[in-house]
């Protein structure tokens, strides 16, 4: 047997080792790029195996030649596919259509050309050689990621290039030891692919551990230590007296549901960062700050007496103020105590500074709801989406409507801040759509009937006004059950949602800032017609004989 099949028969073993380890990755990994490997190795280890066992079938039929040299060239395209993959540099499937294709289409041109067989096998290693240099190249640039091991199979790819084309195509040397240099080449390129995936996977499962034992201790968002962390170190302090004295600090952080409600759950993880880091900024190197629970924060503060630690308290306090956003206060209500006997139970003097926050929240929180509230009608101010005249005329026309009606004082309020904010869910939605000049698509009407369920959750989330959330929620339903958010009819929506839809109708049709306004007379009518279909048609004839009534008296 000649040398030259020895050594493919030698090569046939090596990668027949390769496609079980590549098997047996597949079963436990199912990673395309292991498949794709698996298939490309299997192909070229074909073509070894007839060219080591059947060596005048290549070289005497044409037909089976010029397969072998394009399944060949199309096994090491799916190789060089998979490490891309592997790599994670974007490299689409069209690409690699196309390149096939192309090389296919250059194969199919040079066959029919009468080209001798030597000049068809040179055109297909010239081929198989761009695509590995462009795969060196490709695993030197990512050797940052990868480390030395894909740098050296980036240049592995690169000499098994340079040794074919000097050796065999330049200068053309008729030994052995060239071939053989090239064949250990791709040997080794194929085991150092495997071993790169298993750095790979031991590097991913380091990575896992380490996030692990990181979240053992600490917060994700905030990056603060945990309630874990807190407890843990509230229990060695206890053992010791060398820090005394020591001071706790328990804080609540002030507005987080109406954040949550109003600007979604993403931004109150901003806000929550936000505090985290103003309480960094305003403690010290050694205190050691963890997050207790959703909007809760914890402070030990070693060898710090209770002035000092009310000083960190009011540092804190005055950073908030500085960091104020969107009209809204970002506030955290903080509760001080300390430890300075060192017979005294930390464990209780933490439960001091936790029950001294919840009074200072009972007033910071009313202060900071009561900010809120002051806020509401601003926002929608601020963004265009209501304009002051607008708000100004519907809240004098509730107040005439509810005089006609015999409201009482409550119910008067009631109606005239339920005017006010009736559209507050508006600024929980996109400003391009709630400011668009032209008619709304069906997606776009989409999101701004969801402004009603905003409106009632910030309602709910101000505390203030609860008690106007069903009225904001229901103030676009129908009377014939034909509107939203729940279809309710008739006697089912509530009074003062009953009357604001009214008194919104008027207005809008009398005030358009973008096409011609109707006159009160032709509003009127409207209203008329739309009497016991969208709007009440025992309070439309009340309001347009007010209406009419003011109109003559004018």
């Amino acid at each position: 047997m000649q040398t030259s099949a020895i050594l493919l028969i030698a090569s046939i073993g090596a990668i027949s080792v390769l496609l079980m380890l590549y098997v047996y990755i597949f079963m436990f990994e199912r990673r395309l790029f292991l498949g794709l490997w698996f298939i490309g190795w299997s192909i070229i280890a074909i073509n070894y195996s007839l060219d080591a066992f059947f060596p005048d079938l290549l070289r005497q039929n044409h037909l089976i030649l010029l397969l072998s040299l394009s399944s060949y060239f199309y096994a090491n395209l799916l190789i060089s596919w998979g490490t891309l993959i592997f790599l994670k540099i974007k490299s689409g499937i069209s690409l690699f259509l196309s390149i096939g294709i192309i090389w296919l289409l250059f194969f199919v041109f040079f066959s029919n050309q009468n080209g001798s067989d030597l000049q068809i096998i040179k055109y297909t290693y010239l081929a198989i050689f761009a695509l590995s240099f462009w795969i060196g190249a490709a695993m030197i640039m990512s050797a940052k990621r990868y480390g030395n091991l894909a740098l050296f199979l980036g240049l592995l790819n690169i000499a098994w290039v340079g040794n074919t084309v000097i050796f065999s195509y330049i200068l053309k040397i008729p030994q052995m030891a060239p071939y053989i240099v090239s064949q250990i080449l791709l040997l080794f390129n194929a085991i150092g692919l495997i071993q790169l995936f298993f750095k790979a996977q031991k590097d991913e499962i380091e990575r896992g551990m380490a996030h692990i034992t990181y979240l053992t201790f600490y917060d994700e968002l905030t990056g603060l230590y945990n309630k874990a962390y807190f407890d843990k170190k509230m229990q060695e302090l206890e053992k010791t007296n060398d820090c005394l004295p020591i001071s706790l600090l328990i804080g609540d952080m002030n507005g987080l549901k109406f954040v949550n409600d109003v600007f979604g759950h993403q931004e109150g993880d901003n806000w929550l960062k936000r505090i985290a880091l103003i309480i960094q900024q305003s403690c010290r190197q050694n205190d050691i700050i963890a997050r207790w629970g959703g909007d809760e924060f914890a402070i030990i503060l070693p060898n710090t007496d209770k002035e000092t630690a009310l000083d960190i308290v009011h540092k804190i306090s005055e950073a908030c103020k500085r960091n104020q956003e969107a009209g809204i206060l970002l506030s955290i209500s903080l509760g001080a105590a300390t430890k300075s006997d060192s017979e005294a139970d930390l464990s209780k003097v933490l439960k001091e500074a936790e029950e001294l926050m919840y009074e200072i929240k009972l007033i910071e929180g009313k202060k900071a709801r009561c900010a809120i509230a002051e806020t509401l009608d601003k926002l929608l101010q601020e963004k265009n989406y209501e304009t002051k005249e607008h708000v100004e005329r519907l809240e004098s026309l509730a107040k005439e409507f509810a005089q006609i009606l015999n409201f009482s004082k409550e119910n008067l309020n009631n109606l005239v801040q339920a005017t006010k904010l009736h559209d507050i869910g508006k600024i929980g939605i996109p400003e391009d759509i709630v400011l668009k000049e032209t008619p709304l698509n069906e997606s776009e009407w989409f999101i701004m009937r969801k402004h009603v369920e905003i409106g009632y959750r910030i309602a709910h989330a101000s505390g203030e006004f609860a008690h106007l959330a069903d009225i904001i929620l229901y103030h676009h339903e129908w009377w014939d059950g034909q509107g939203y958010p729940q279809g309710l009819k008739g006697e089912e929506i509530p009074l003062l949602s009953r009357i604001i839809s009214i008194l919104d109708s008027f207005d809008v049709m009398t005030w358009q800032p973008y096409k011609p306004a109707k006159t009160i007379n032709e509003a009127l009518h409207e209203l008329y017609l739309k009497a016991g279909t969208q709007l009440d048609p025992t309070l439309v004839p009340i309001f347009i004989k007010m209406m009419t009534n003011k109109s003559l008296s004018n």
